[in-house]
């Protein structure tokens, strides 16, 4: 697969997970760009390798051109980002990687009959919304990293086998996990993730990575 068949990917978000995803693309050549919430905010804490590789840049430039944009924001933002500026999302495969936890970790935010991916997807109609990434971490895509399955949910599957193949190409194994209906279980798994963690401590993986901790919204890394 060549950038060609969608682009530069967009990263946005510079934490620790949005960090750790940009250098695992970049060190498998996608090129890629990670968006800075505006010029002059600041550059983000542990983003120092994203300055050192020209990665960060202001959000209009980071997505200019790019086929596939990446939410590596918390739940809650990526949802404001989709009310208020839906325009960014449109015709652009949209990975939506973010996980609807509490702060605590110890809840889900949206009723059962629903899921963070179907509410970001019915406010940027015209985007190929696809859930990818949210069940890996920080950890799992740190050059060290290791275990990690990417479970990819769409009702796009043109867009959803590029997110596979993507994942595939950066070494992360990647599976089919069905239709955007699924991805309540998908969520419900960083759930029950953090809980795990929360209950288990001395059983949890330990990050081996600086770019630890996590996905938005998870914890530490178990391999399913």
């Amino acid at each position: 697969m060549s950038d060609d068949d969608h682009g530069p990917v967009c990263v946005l978000g510079a934490g620790r997970f949005g960090t750790a995803l940009a250098l695992r693309l970049m060190d498998h050549g996608v090129a890629t760009r990670v968006a800075a919430r505006r010029a002059g905010a600041g550059t983000p804490e542990g983003a120092g390798p994203l300055l050192d590789r020209g990665a960060l840049r202001p959000t209009p430039e980071a997505l200019d051109g790019a086929g596939v944009v990446v939410l590596a924001l918390p739940f809650s933002a990526a949802l404001n980002l989709a009310e208020k500026f839906p325009g960014f999302a449109e015709g652009r495969i949209v990975v939506d990687a973010t996980n609807p936890l509490t702060e605590e970790g110890d809840g889900l935010v949206l009723p059962p009959h629903t899921s963070g991916a179907v509410e970001i997807a019915r406010r940027i109609p015209y985007a190929r919304l696809v859930k990818g990434f949210s069940t890996c971490t920080a950890a799992d895509l740190a050059p060290d990293g290791a275990g990690a399955v990417n479970l990819v949910a769409g009702d796009d599957e043109r867009a959803k086998r590029t997110v596979l193949r993507l994942s595939r190409r950066i070494g992360v194994e990647a599976l089919d996990a069905g239709v955007l209906a699924h991805c309540g279980v998908l969520e419900g798994m960083a759930l029950l993730r953090e809980e795990i963690r929360r209950r288990n401590p001395d059983t949890a993986v330990p990050h081996r990575s600086a770019h630890a901790p996590s996905a938005p919204g998870t914890g530490v890394r178990f391999r399913w």
